[in-house]
């Protein structure tokens, strides 16, 4: 497990995730799903303190082994998915819908489940789960945190040991 120093104690995220193989699983109430091998982002947030954080959400989801709650828990879980980066920018305000927008219209993503991680969005955003082939977006991720939210970025590459 690679620590989640540094990251803010409330705010929006992305992580940057590595399937390395067209990967079928049972996804909630989604059902079963096909993710094709590739990179994917996932944008949220996480605005409350000490097990609401967004440390604490983030260390969530970098453990394999846990209960199943959210739809990124399933895909998460699977052997096939890594988390190879973490994008974070402390705010108070809900913004994971307005980036998640944003990767959308600047990068042109696949929408490989739509609902997916969006279940209870007030934005009507397709998916928050968004589906790149074999291209690493990290740094035009990154880039956006900046351009298009005026937020300073916190970057954790986990590729690094």
């Amino acid at each position: 497990m690679t620590s989640t120093e540094g990251l803010p104690t409330k705010g929006i995220y992305t992580l940057i995730i590595f399937l390395s193989s067209d990967t079928e699983l049972k996804v909630g109430k989604l059902g079963t799903q096909t993710f094709p091998a590739g990179y994917y982002t996932y944008t949220g947030s996480a605005l409350g303190k000490g097990a609401t954080s967004l440390k604490q959400r983030v260390t969530r989801h970098l453990k394999k082994q846990k209960q199943k709650f959210w739809h990124i828990d399933f895909l998460l879980a699977h052997e096939n998915a890594t988390i190879t980066a973490i994008i974070a920018a402390q705010t108070s305000r809900k913004l994971e819908c307005k980036m998640n927008r944003y990767i959308i219209e600047e990068l042109k993503p696949k929408i490989p489940v739509v609902n997916f991680g969006a279940s209870d969005c007030k934005e009507n955003c397709k998916s928050h789960l968004l589906h790149f082939n074999g291209e690493n977006i990290r740094s035009k991720i990154e880039a956006s945190y900046t351009d298009k939210l005026g937020l300073k970025p916190v970057i954790i590459d986990l590729t690094r040991k």
